[in-house]
């Protein structure tokens, strides 16, 4: 079963927000960004996150020229939504 949510988050003072659908595989859960505007996408790795088993989630192929500030944000409002709903994948 598909999930789809929202999240909202703060960069550079201004709220954001994405549209967040869930996959979930044996291995991970991967959460994919949509609805992101062209600055904010130009800044990111990808659109996709994943979740380890252990609960570290993290961008896919992100390295330094990445701003590590926006993909903090946006790893702290899906985790407070995952938290906040209890969910089980």
């Amino acid at each position: 079963m598909a999930r789809i949510f929202n999240i909202y988050f703060m960069h550079q003072d201004e709220l954001h927000n994405a549209i967040v659908s869930v996959r979930s595989t044996p291995l991970y859960t991967e959460y994919i960004l949509g609805n992101l505007d062209v600055e904010l996408r130009s800044l990111l790795p990808g659109n996709c996150i994943l979740l380890e088993p252990a609960g570290t989630l993290f961008f896919k192929d992100a390295n330094e020229k990445h701003s590590t500030q926006l993909m903090n944000a946006i790893i702290q409002s899906l985790n407070k939504h995952l938290e906040t709903n209890h969910t089980s994948f």
